[in-house]
């Protein structure tokens, strides 16, 4: 399919004649002039030109994307235990490429030009709704760094200094702007468009549709406080995947057959989970993702608290009394065994992997491989900055956790009651997918059940004391945020969950010490069984004396930073990001020299 795909570019182009090509405008340029945008494909080929901004995925060569680790999204979280902690922000810089609003320049430009165009009403319907989705795009991401921020929705000249340099506009106002463009293209984008998977269509829309408003529902609930605007919000959430999940949106999907494909395969075209994502092919478009994990050392590696949050098989909480499937975790092998097979997908199994020991060491002595396609070891298409693995930007999966998600918030705030038909069109057909094929959940009261047995977990957050006006999970949210970790973790997601929910503190290595925490580690024990494997390579006790336990003798938990400034703690300014100090300082220069002292930037609180 790839090279099919790729062939057909090059025949198209190798068909165009020389005249042809030498009077049109250099392709690094786009003439911005009422003609262009009579034309169609003028327009879808300005769009194709966004795609590798918002739909970033495995990112190209050696740039490191958000998934696994080597970003602070991806670092930001309680994923990974890490030998040297990514700091939040610590003092507001001068510069950040986070603010900026070019792209709302550009996409505004588009779809005035649209507008203005012959095209016929329903093609330009399609092309704004699609220049609507991308700009709620991006006015969602900036509210979720910064909070409130200036909204444009037309091209702001570049001698209108009062527009250029007006103060930010609530948070509120520019989410219900987000919302009414994500509705009108959720109302006139084309059902299909372009290649299946590779192309936002209507489904594509009500996915993305589902996570902005579940992240403001839950924002506006968990952080502002405001219940009204949360249910609102929250609605639209379940609304829109309820249209990805009942076909309305024009295109099926469902759960496919391999979990762990769905981050290593080599041809994502035809999975009948995937909505949406990017296509990497030898030779023209490829990455370093799977090179991250089989071929460098994992200094960031899976934590203690990503590991312990896996079920058993019988779908209970490692430590609920009564759990005899749960062998404890003093020994690897036992830790490992009787657990969620999503595990197995996430961490290798074969034994701990140590520095000292191992070339290919984890930190926290669990080697990370969600995005290691076995075949693929060893092979150019495996290696270097050469993978070829395609990578997931939206799947079904997360549309029935984004949409089981906003029913059971709403069902918290009263404002909707969970029912047995959610749970089995969402969380129950993710557990029903051969290879993973977990207990199905029942409705028990407040809380979850298995088989008969209510859910309760005894490491359920009942709030953290340390942290001013936190809250108590409540057993059904608590696992329905279980069940969101352990499907999509390494996506990129887990940062922005813990910041809407408003339990960023899971991140600080102080409040949350299995952050800093690896498995448990019997260094004469492990010793003892490593040579018996391996005789013609036998290590000792002082080449694991870089491994540092809990407690610091023999046998204990890994722990990788022991001083405690050198671990990553919280405040409540890092909910959001600074504004850059050059751009408050560029505003109070331009109201000095318009003499207009309403142009003000405001920082945000704490920074």
């Amino acid at each position: 399919m790839k090279t099919k795909i790729f062939a057909i570019l090059a025949l198209a182009f190798a068909a165009s004649s020389c005249a042809d090509f030498l009077e049109r405008p250099p392709m690094d340029q786009v003439e911005n002039t009422p003609e262009f945008y009579n034309n169609e494909n003028n327009v879808k080929s300005t769009v194709d030109g966004w795609y590798d901004i918002y739909f970033t995925g495995y990112m190209t060569g050696w740039e490191r994307s958000d998934f696994f680790e080597g970003t602070t999204v991806a670092e930001w979280c309680d994923d990974l235990a890490q030998q040297e902690a990514n700091f939040f922000t610590t003092v507001a810089p001068a510069t950040s490429t986070d603010w900026n609003f070019e792209n709302v320049r550009r996409i505004n430009i588009l779809i005035a030009g649209v507008e203005g165009s012959t095209l016929s009403q329903d093609v330009k319907n399609h092309w704004i709704g699609i220049g609507r989705f991308f700009r709620a795009m991006e006015y969602a991401k900036l509210v979720r760094k910064f909070g409130d921020v200036p909204f444009y929705d037309k091209e702001v000249s570049s001698t209108d200094v009062k527009q250029l340099y007006k103060p930010r506009d609530s948070r509120e106002s520019v989410m219900d702007k987000v919302l009414e463009d994500l509705t009108f293209a959720a109302n006139n984008v084309r059902v299909k468009d372009g290649t299946t998977g590779l192309s936002v269509n209507r489904a594509v829309v009500d996915a993305f549709f589902s996570r902005i408003m579940l992240f403001e529902g839950t924002w506006q609930k968990y952080r502002e406080h405001n219940d009204e605007l949360a249910k609102k919000y929250l609605e639209e959430a379940k609304k829109a995947a309820a249209r990805v999940m009942d076909g309305t949106s024009g295109s099926t999907y469902s759960i496919s057959s391999d979990y762990k494909a769905l981050t290593t395969s080599v041809d994502l075209a035809g999975n009948p989970e995937m909505l949406l994502y990017r296509s990497y092919v030898a030779g023209v478009v490829t990455h370093g993702e799977m090179s991250w994990q089989i071929e460098q050392t994992q200094t960031s590696s899976p934590s203690k608290d990503l590991v312990d949050s896996y079920l058993t098989t019988n779908g209970l909480p490692i430590a609920q009394s009564g759990n005899d499937l749960f062998k404890g975790d003093k020994d690897f092998t036992s830790e490992m065994q009787n657990r969620d097979p999503r595990l197995a997908a996430n961490v290798y199994q074969d034994r701990l992997h140590l520095t000292g020991v191992d070339a290919l060491y984890a930190i926290s002595g669990y080697l990370g491989n969600r995005f290691i396609n076995e075949k693929l070891i060893g092979t150019a298409d495996g290696q270097s900055n050469t993978n070829v693995t395609d990578a997931p930007i939206m799947k079904y999966n997360e549309v029935l956790l984004n949409y089981l998600e906003a029913a059971a918030e709403l069902n918290d705030m009263g404002a909707y009651t969970l029912t047995q038909a959610d749970l089995d069109n969402t969380i129950n057909l993710i557990r029903k997918r051969p290879g993973v094929d977990m207990p199905e959940v029942t409705l028990s009261g407040d809380k979850f059940a298995v088989n008969g047995v209510a859910i309760d977990d005894p490491n359920r957050d009942k709030g953290n004391a340390q942290v001013a006006g936190d809250y108590e999970v409540s057993p059904i949210l608590w696992e329905v945020r279980r069940e969101r970790r352990v499907e999509l973790v390494y996506e990129g997601i887990r940062f922005d969950d813990i910041r809407r929910w408003g339990k960023l503190h899971y991140a600080d290595m102080t409040l949350n010490p299995k952050v800093n925490m690896g498995a448990w580690l019997d260094k004469e024990k492990f010793v003892a069984e490593y040579n018996a494997v391996n005789p013609d390579k036998t290590i000792t006790l002082d080449d694991l004396k870089s491994v540092v336990l809990e407690g610091g003798g023999n046998a204990g938990y890994i722990i990788p930073i022991q001083a405690q400034s050198l671990k990553r703690t919280y405040a409540e300014k890092d909910y959001l990001y600074p504004i850059p100090t050059g751009q408050i300082s560029l505003y109070e220069s331009k109201a000095a020299q318009v003499g207009d002292p309403t142009l003000k930037l405001e920082q945000n609180p704490g920074w």
